[in-house]
Formats: structure tokens, C-alpha cells, sequence
């Protein structure tokens, strides 16, 4: 008889291997020697019948003559199996694809092979004999190898795993019944063991290589282990880790490891454990938790080897700029080198860095003469000559810089090498891979995540309500249709991440945005407005959300504060294009990749430290009216503007680039600043950068002026209080006491900022109006109906300027109180109905006549509907009406 075992904790690859085989081996029983995890569990409960897997409990020991052992050649993980090894005359096949250890089972029919996955073997034999396959087979076939290769993302991946892949593929691959049991989700049992393990998780240093140990007890057994190692990996984002969990008086260890320098196959040997250099695991007798940790300790401090260090592969000496180089020197240093960045120094002291791309757009705005100090960045990103090559790759990749600066760690932070992309990339895959330019992937940039999907997309479920999920839900849906890519982008993402209201959705398209919108706005029965020269469009929903649509799309500006000239691009050019990192953040909304935040240019990175950075030096010089909105933000969040960007803003402010920027866009840029929570901080650091004078000439804040500020900013939140009903335009108050105390006019104002036709009515009302209305409620006597008479046309502005100014002045502050909370909400007891129920002709005298009632039931004189219809009769009766 012949059975196919594979071994005792079976994973996909295990269970693909043992039916792979009996396609070879026909007239074989297949069964499990021990224990099967959860996933697999869940699948033959769907498929058991279908596969053919035989009980254990069925098989008689004494009547196999032939053993086909898979995936595992140790003999303490194949169960009751070791026992019959001895067997005479039996036949002992082996396929597998783990390093051989000291407690291999010796035979002459063993295949062995170096491939990501022990399917893979036994697949090539069944392609090369011409055995077909079903659809099923194929699927679970192609499962065992996405596992055991990571989903093709694993160093021991080979060529003949994709190969086999590919074949199986033209027979039929359900990739949903792939993502099902690849993706699994964690039992109540699981996530608690996971929390402990978090609890307990503390990291080790190994000849300077991080390890991660973590560990827990459980009363029961709880499957699930290797799954839970995969969850604690994305969660602290380990390279190698040690997960050891006591259960049932046993040590379960599962390793995992994304390092060359840890074999963890070859460190639980020790322990009579095995698998790769990636992956491997054991079960632990007579050892407590403590004891076992101690013994991978020890085998780790033998077997880690020391990684490729920057001093390894620095470029040395590094060729620098002197801070004084003009920018057409540098470029013409850059092109007689090929380099594409440079180091600055002063005095010997690095200061700097400044890219071919920051020295080509200042040519392009014709400050070849300007020297490099200007426009490079002082955003160094370092490391020091210990540093492993595989931390400067993330470094890379998470800043999306092309170079590392290798600095002495002895404190003087002295220059000692350059690490390039090309220096890392030769490092890593050798000459051959930059002859095949691998290095695109790096020069295209790559995101870096700091948040994983699932915290993000539980963000958004917990930031939006309903109405707004369900929009964005279906702008995902509505790409996946048109096979674009989508993306919520800017201002929305920065605030969903800090956790502040914010209702401004912004959505870019990685195609024709008009299309896309006209396409949403019929499915959502709304309304649409479109800027075909922008590629822009904007979506009114029946609820009344809107939402704008813009193409991804590059921005030039012929010369400073022009307008753009757009063309369509990607998402990364698009975000490239924006004005401070902590707005140029995209989070992805296609079905497969809602939740997926692009970050190519530090956003996280400046929220989480709090600093306002533009993304290049010339930022400011193409659009100027960045520079207010640098300071707003600034204030806003409480956050610093970055060194660098302080430097090249008051560089644009000196250069009077303010003056450039259009009538309008400083009009709005300055009025939001009005409307903000706290202006006064934001008009005195405008102030203090000689901002506010580059707006409107020798207008500067003096203390009275920023003491009446301060006053209206405290009187607005006494006047919401109040009066809760009654909307104030803050930015009306502050453009009122702007002109009251530098001593402008209106005209003089309009010819710098062009306010609107409603503001500068209510302005010129207030101006005109103001002592006017003061005197009149000073008078002695006056009936309710004279107050609402002189009050009702007037603006609230008004009346909060003369309560704040004449608080003391009891007389007319109750005056105008009254009217606020009684004599404006007073509604009269009839309607022009009732006049025509009298018999009245209908005509302009029912305006006159309600209004003289209205004013007569103000007054308290018919202060209810049956006096008021008795008057009108006796009116009527009189003949007087």
C-alpha cells in the first residue's frame, strides 16, 4: 500500500504537494500525519471530499509498503510515520524543498530542490508527463505556492515557480478563492493571543541587528500561530522576529526573517526545528518559555552574520559645492560630473544638498547669478558609516531621495561618503542589474507607508459620515469601471490624519477627470460644472455635498505668478506640484486599494513633526500666494515653517513677489485668513515676515489695532453664545477695524484687494451708519417699533461693533439686545388671509396694514390675534380702510 504524508503542522504548500502527488502516484491514500492550520482547515472543510484525503484512523502502519513524503525530511515531523521507517523493504520517496538538517531521513529516491514552494516540484514532473489537471487542483496548486513564496515576493522565489504558475494559470486559477485563504482574519482567541504577544513583544540587538522576541502562554491550544507571526510583522513592522507561545506544556516557536544576515531555518535547529532562511518553526518539550529564548539567543549570537555597511559601498571622498557657488557654476560642475545632486558645505561644514532639478528650475527663472545657499534644501537625510545597506534602501524609498549622506557618528558629523542609488543598487543585485536599468523602480519613487490599509480605511469609516463614505465608496467603484485610478488628495487627507473637521473633498483622477465626473454626477442625479482648460470639475450631490474633480496633471509656469500651463501626468507629478508636503498625501479609493496612501515626499513625516515644507526651492517663486498660505497653516496647526522654506519665503518677500500674485487669488488667500480661528496669530507673523506690508503698503499691526482684534475674536464667541441664530462675517470686523486704524479707505483697500460687492457694502454701512445709530438708541423714549424700524435693515456686523464699543453704555446695548433676541423674532398673528376674509381688496394697502398691526402688537398695544382682527374691524366699520 502506499501513502502520501506530508507533515505535522500543514500549511497550503503541505496540502498542494500531498494531492500534486497523487496525481503522480494514482493508487496512493493521502493523509495528514498531525495537525492543520486554520486556513487549510477551512478549505477542506469546503473541498475534503472533492481532494480524496483518507482518515488517519483508516491506515494500517503494517500494510504501507511505499512512503511519499512531502514538503518536510525530518523524520520528528512526520508524526506515527518515524515509526515504520525501519520497516523492511519499505520504500521511502521524499520531495521537498527545506535545507537538510541533522535529523533527516535517509533515502535514495529523494528529490530535493531550491524553489519557493515543494508544489513547484512536484508540478514540473506532472507538466513533463503530461498529466492533466482540474480547475480545482490548479487553485490549490497555485495557493500552496503564493504561500510559501510570499505571494511571489520572497528571495527563495525562482523562476520555476512563476513558470509553474504560469501553466497553471492556463488551467485555471479562481484568484477569489486565492485571496480567500491567503487573507484570513483572526478568531477572538487569535487577536487575543495577538495583543499579548504585542504586550510582551521587546526588541534585542545582535552584533547590531535588530530582533524582535515575543511571547505569551495560553491555557489551550490555539491554532493559527504563523498567521499570527504575519499579523505581528505588519503590526511591528519587524525584519526579524521570534514568537514563542507555551501551550499545552509545550514551546510553539514560529521565526520570520526579511534580513540576509538571519537564517532562522538554521537557528531552530537547535531546538529540532527547520524550514527556510525566511520562515521556520518548532515544537518545544521539557523547556520553559525563558529557556527556550535563551537558546535562540545563543544560536543567533553564533549564526547572525554582519551585514553590507554603508562604509562598505560609500563613494569616497565626496565631491561638494562651496555655499558661494553660483547656480550656473554648480550646473556646469554638475554636467562635467554626470552627477545629479551635490552636498553643500561652509567652511568645511555640511550645510546642504541641492539637486539637478532645483538647479535647473532656478536657471529657468533666470537666477543663474543666485548662489546655491538660495535653493538647496537643508533637509539632510544621513546616515552613519555602521549603517546596514538595507536601512539606507527604506531611507531611499521612504524619503524618495536618490542619495544618503554618510556622516561620522563621533559627534563632529563629519562628511565621510555618498550613497547613491547606483552604489546601493550594484550592492544589492550587482553590475548586471544597473546594465538592465533595475533602478527605474527607485527613480519612479516609491511610497512609504507609516499607516497600513486597515488603520486608514478605519479612519475613514470613523472621519466621514454616511453620505460622504458611501460617494467615495462608489467615485472607487465608478474607476474600477473606467479602469482608472482615483485618489482623495490634499487638505482632506491631512486633516483626516490629525483627526480636524474638514468637508472640502478633493478627488484626482489618473485620467480625463470631466469624463469621470459627468459619468458620477448621473449615477448620483447631480450637478455639474466643468473647466475644460484645467481638466477640472465640480459635483453639486442632491444632499448638497460637493465634490471637485481634478486629471492628474502637471503644472509649468512660463514666469513667476503665472498662471499654469497643465498637461495630464501621474498621481506623483500631481502631488509634486502642490504646495506643502503635509497637502501633497493621496489616498487611494479603487475597490482592490481603498485605504492606500500615497506619501512621495514626507507628509507624515512633517505632520508628525509638526513643520510647514515646501516641496522645492522654487515653490514659492512660481506661485507667491504660497507664501501667505505658508504662514496660515503654520498658525493654524501650530506647526514651524521649516528652516529651508523660511529662508526661500523671506527670499520671495525681499524680491516683492508678492505684488505679483493676482488681485483675486490674494483676495481670497487674505479673507480666509480673516475667517480663521485665530487671525491675530496669523496677521502677526505676516507682520513680523513684512508679509502684511508686501500686501497692502505701510500697513503694519500696532498694539491698539492687535488689542481690538484680540477683543473681537473674545466678543464673537460672548455674540455666538447669545445669540446663536445670528451669523457674523468675521473677516468684515477685521477689514472695518483695518481701516479704522491705518487710517485707509475703502477705495484705497479695493485698489490692493478686491472685496466683494456685499462686503464692501456692509463696510461702508458700518462706516456711515455707526454713529448714527448710536445716537438714535441714546434718546430717551423709544417704542419697540422705532428700534426694529431703525434696526431691521442693518447689518449684524454693525450691531456687534457697537456692542463691543459701547458694552458700557447700557442704555443702547439693551436697545440692541432686545431687538436681537425679541423684537427681530416677533412674528405678527395674521396673514394677508385674513384681511381678505374681511373682505378686503387685495392690493399694496395689505403691506401697510400689516405693517402698522406688526408694529402696533411689537408695542404691546394688540398683542394677540383677537385684538388685532377687532381693530381691523372697527377700521373697516369706520370706513378708514
Amino acid at each position: 500500500m502506499r501513502v502520501i504524508v506530508g507533515h505535522t503542522s500543514a500549511d497550503f504548500d503541505c496540502l498542494a504537494a500531498m494531492i500534486a502527488a497523487k496525481k503522480i502516484y494514482e493508487d496512493a491514500l493521502v493523509a495528514f500525519p498531525g495537525a492543520i492550520e486554520e486556513n487549510v482547515r477551512r478549505f477542506l472543510l469546503l473541498y475534503e471530499n472533492a481532494l480524496g484525503i483518507s482518515s488517519l484512523k483508516t491506515i494500517d502502519l503494517e500494510e504501507i509498503t511505499e512512503l511519499i513524503i512531502v514538503d518536510t525530511r525530518q523524520k520528528d515531523r512526520i508524526g506515527q510515520f518515524e515509526s515504520i521507517l525501519n520497516k523492511e523493504n519499505l520504500s521511502v520517496v521524499i520531495y521537498d524543498h527545506h535545507p537538510a538538517t541533522d535529523n533527516d531521513i535517509v533515502s535514495d529516491k529523494v528529490k530535493i530542490e531550491k524553489v519557493g514552494a515543494t508544489t513547484t516540484i512536484l508540478l514540473k514532473d506532472i507538466i513533463k508527463k503530461n498529466i492533466s489537471i482540474t480547475p480545482l487542483e490548479s487553485t490549490l496548486f497555485a495557493l500552496g505556492i503564493y504561500e510559501d513564496t510570499g505571494s511571489l515576493s520572497f528571495p527563495t522565489t525562482t523562476k520555476d515557480d512563476i513558470d509553474v504558475l504560469s501553466y497553471l494559470f492556463s488551467v485555471g486559477v479562481d484568484l477569489r478563492t486565492v485571496n480567500k485563504f491567503t487573507n484570513i482574519g483572526l478568531n477572538i482567541k487569535q487577536k487575543s493571543l495577538l495583543n499579548q504577544l504585542i504586550s510582551n513583544s521587546k526588541e534585542l540587538y545582535f552584533k547590531g541587528i535588530n530582533v524582535v522576541f515575543a511571547s505569551s502562554s495560553a491555557k489551550e491550544y490555539i491554532d493559527g500561530l504563523a498567521l499570527i507571526t504575519h499579523r505581528l510583522v505588519e503590526i511591528l513592522n519587524s525584519d526579524i522576529i521570534f514568537v514563542l507561545v507555551n501551550m499545552r506544556n509545550k514551546i510553539y516557536v514560529v521565526a520570520r526573517s526579511n534580513r540576509n544576515s538571519a537564517n532562522v531555518g538554521e537557528v531552530l535547529k537547535v531546538l529540532g526545528g527547520g524550514g527556510h532562511s525566511q520562515a521556520a518553526s518548532a515544537v518545544v518539550r521539557n523547556l520553559s518559555l525563558l529557556e527556550t529564548e535563551n537558546k535562540i539567543k545563543h544560536e543567533l549570537e553564533k549564526n547572525i552574520q554582519l551585514e553590507t555597511l554603508a562604509k562598505d559601498i560609500m563613494t569616497t571622498p565626496v565631491k561638494t559645492l562651496d555655499i558661494n557657488t553660483t547656480i550656473e557654476e554648480a550646473n556646469k560642475i554638475m554636467l562635467r560630473y554626470g552627477h545629479n545632486g551635490f552636498p553643500v558645505t561652509s567652511d568645511g561644514k555640511l550645510v546642504g544638498i541641492i539637486t539637478r532639478q532645483e538647479i535647473y528650475k532656478a536657471k529657468h527663472h533666470h537666477y543663474e547669478n543666485e548662489t546655491v545657499d538660495v535653493y538647496m534644501s537643508e533637509s539632510i537625510i544621513s546616515v552613519n558609516p555602521e549603517t546596514p545597506i538595507l536601512e539606507i534602501q527604506e531611507l531611499m524609498i521612504k524619503y524618495d531621495v536618490g542619495r544618503v549622506l554618510v556622516l561620522s557618528d563621533n559627534g563632529n558629523g563629519k562628511l565621510e561618503g555618498i550613497v547613491t542609488r547606483t552604489d546601493l543598487i550594484r550592492s544589492l543585485h550587482g553590475e548586471e542589474a544597473l546594465r538592465k536599468e533595475s533602478y527605474s523602480l527607485f527613480e519612479k519613487g516609491r511610497e512609504y507607508y507609516q499607516y497600513s490599509r486597515e488603520k486608514i480605511k478605519f479612519l475613514i469609516y470613523q472621519y466621514f459620515d454616511k453620505e460622504i463614505l458611501s460617494a467615495l465608496l462608489q467615485i472607487g467603484k465608478i474607476g474600477d469601471r473606467f479602469g482608472y485610478s482615483v485618489f482623495m488628495v490634499g487638505g482632506i487627507v491631512r486633516d483626516l490624519f490629525l483627526g480636524i473637521p474638514n468637508l472640502d473633498l478633493d478627488i484626482v483622477v489618473e485620467e480625463d477627470a470631466i469624463k469621470f465626473a459627468h459619468f458620477f454626477c448621473q449615477q448620483e442625479n447631480g450637478k455639474i460644472k466643468t473647466h475644460q482648460k484645467f481638466k477640472t470639475a465640480v459635483v453639486v450631490l442632491p444632499n448638497g455635498i460637493k465634490i471637485d474633480f481634478a486629471s492628474a496633471r502637471r503644472e509649468f509656469y512660463e514666469f513667476p505668478a503665472a498662471l499654469p500651463e497643465v498637461e495630464f501626468a501621474s498621481i506623483k507629478k500631481d502631488l509634486y506640484r502642490r504646495d506643502f508636503t503635509i497637502n501633497a498625501m493621496a489616498i487611494q479609493l479603487n475597490q482592490e486599494k481603498f485605504g492606500k496612501l500615497l506619501d512621495f515626499y514626507g507628509g507624515q513625516r512633517d505632520l508628525e513633526q509638526k513643520r510647514i515644507r515646501i516641496l522645492y526651492s522654487l515653490s514659492f517663486t512660481e506661485d507667491p500666494a504660497r507664501i501667505i498660505r505658508a504662514v496660515r497653516f503654520e498658525k493654524r496647526y501650530n506647526f514651524t515653517i521649516e528652516n529651508s522654506t523660511k529662508k526661500l519665503l523671506k527670499k520671495a518677500v525681499r524680491e516683492g513677489l508678492i505684488s505679483r500674485i493676482r488681485k483675486k487669488r490674494l483676495s481670497e488667500e487674505f479673507l480666509i485668513i480673516l475667517q480663521e480661528k485665530d487671525p491675530v496669530k496669523i496677521l502677526k507673523r505676516m507682520d513680523e515676515l513684512g508679509i502684511l506690508t508686501g500686501i497692502i503698503p505701510n500697513l503694519s499691526l500696532s498694539p491698539i489695532l492687535i488689542n481690538r482684534f484680540i477683543e473681537v475674536e473674545e466678543f464673537i464667541k460672548h455674540w455666538y453664545q447669545k445669540y446663536p441664530q445670528e451669523n457674523i462675517n468675521k473677516s468684515i470686523l477685521y477689514l472695518f477695524y483695518l481701516l479704522q486704524f491705518s487710517q485707509l479707505n475703502i477705495r484705497d483697500l479695493n485698489k490692493k484687494i478686491e472685496l466683494s460687492k456685499y462686503i464692501n457694502t456692509v463696510l461702508g454701512c458700518i462706516k456711515d451708519c455707526k454713529e448714527d445709530t448710536i445716537n438714535f438708541l441714546r434718546q430717551e423714549f423709544l417704542p419697540p417699533s422705532s428700534i426694529y424700524y431703525h434696526l431691521h435693515d442693518k447689518p449684524n456686523e454693525l450691531l456687534m461693533i457697537i456692542l463691543l464699543e459701547k458694552c458700557k453704555d447700557t442704555l443702547v446695548s439693551k436697545r440692541i439686545e432686545k431687538y436681537l433676541t425679541d423684537y427681530k423674532k416677533m412674528i405678527i398673528c395674521l396673514s394677508g388671509k385674513d384681511l381678505t376674509d374681511l373682505g378686503m381688496k387685495p392690493g399694496p394697502i395689505y403691506a401697510k396694514i400689516l405693517k402698522l398691526i406688526f408694529y402696533l402688537q411689537m408695542n404691546g398695544i394688540l398683542d394677540n390675534r383677537t385684538k388685532q382682527l377687532a381693530f381691523l374691524k372697527r377700521l373697516l366699520v369706520k370706513g378708514i380702510i
